[in-house]
């Protein structure tokens, strides 16, 4: 049986973040990934772009907002403001080669013992590995709600016949499918009892993002798009209820109603009594010592970490807990934090823009 420090399941951005900061203060790790690094984005369909703008500031002491590294830059990389999944991907494939980091591939997790000595004991279909720390970066992408009767877009949104669609779910992907729809020359009903389209707000954590109150006002101009602040009760092959409407079918509705990493190992690890992960202040998980969460679905009350841009100030809050327990310490925590990749006085994460 094979023995690591650190293991971290997941090669997204978080993890792949996380991996490079260890590598930098000298803890080994590996990471174990389902699919392929990156695989989320190579499984977004092939219009979908970043709605968090990549931007090369980092000489003036701007970081991309969407680099997993203070050194970093999708956008000088891919010489894209708004990448799309498969050019994300390689960004992130660019960062495993220049830190070297060991990852393996095509390794699915199984099952995840604490064993009584507090080591942490993962089975895969390769075998059977041991760590002293276990790292969740699983991501959500692969893990999509369900509503009977509805589909998923998967590889292309030109892929869905032309002709009036109902997409259930008003936020970010709800809007990103309508605007596709729209612009392949379909008709739309939008349906979200929240409206998120109608709330302007300053953290897009709570609402729309600029980028796509774009697509919102397109949508509105088109006169090709219907938005209804509603509950889709029932929806059946030939027609979708709300309280006050019957919407007749052309086509199956399509889900954009988010993820639940509650239908993964996650579950296992961690407690979700609001349907979050519950966490110390240094995001280890309640359930299990040693164990720590990083990515999108960290959250520490009114702070919801689902961007990279967020997220990634927190990676140096797990690593920091890990050199202080292992009796060590590294200067490349105080450059995360000059740099603005380390977020640990939530105090600062509750306010709106004035203008």
């Amino acid at each position: 049986m094979k023995t690591h420090p650190v293991i971290i399941v997941g090669a997204g951005p978080a993890g792949i973040g996380t991996a490079a900061l260890l590598s930098r203060c000298a803890i080994p790790s590996l990471v174990l990934e389902r699919g392929r690094i990156g695989e989320s984005f190579l499984q977004w369909p092939k219009e979908t772009r970043f709605i968090s703008p990549s931007f090369t500031g980092n000489f003036f002491g701007a970081v991309d907002l969407n680099a997993v590294t203070p050194g970093s830059s999708p956008a000088f990389r891919l010489q894209t403001e708004h990448p799309l999944g498969r050019q994300y991907a390689q960004y992130l494939s660019d960062v495993t080669d220049y830190y070297e980091l060991e990852i393996e591939e095509d390794i699915e997790v199984l099952d995840v013992e604490i064993e009584p000595s507090g080591k942490i004991l993962l089975s895969t279909y390769e075998g059977e590995l041991r760590t002293r720390v276990l790292i969740w970066a699983g991501g959500e992408f692969q893990f999509k709600k369900a509503i009977p009767g509805t589909i998923r877009v998967s590889e292309s949104y030109k892929t869905l016949p032309t002709g009036r669609h109902v997409v259930i779910g008003g936020a970010e992907s709800g809007i990103e499918t309508a605007y596709n729809l729209v612009k392949n020359g379909s008709s739309v009903s939008i349906i979200d009892p929240t409206e998120p389209w109608a709330h302007e707000v300053s953290d897009s954590s709570y609402g729309l993002s600029p980028y796509t109150f774009a697509r919102v006002r397109y949508l509105q101009k088109s006169g090709k798009a219907e938005f209804i602040s509603e509950f889709a009760e029932t929806i059946s092959e030939t027609e979708v209820r709300t309280r006050y409407r019957t919407i007749n079918l052309e086509h199956p509705p399509i889900d954009a109603t988010g993820f639940d990493i509650e239908n993964s190992l996650a579950s296992k690890l961690f407690d979700f009594p609001n349907g979050y992960p519950q966490l110390t202040d240094r995001d280890e998980s309640t359930k299990h010592k040693n164990v720590y969460l990083v990515g999108p679905n960290v959250q520490h009350e009114k702070a919801i970490f689902c961007f990279i841009y967020k997220f990634r100030q927190r990676f140096a809050v797990v690593v920091s807990e890990i050199l202080r327990r292992w009796g060590q310490q590294s200067p490349v925590i105080a450059d995360y934090a000059d740099k603005g990749f380390l977020l640990d006085d939530l105090s600062c994460c509750d306010g709106e823009c004035v203008c």
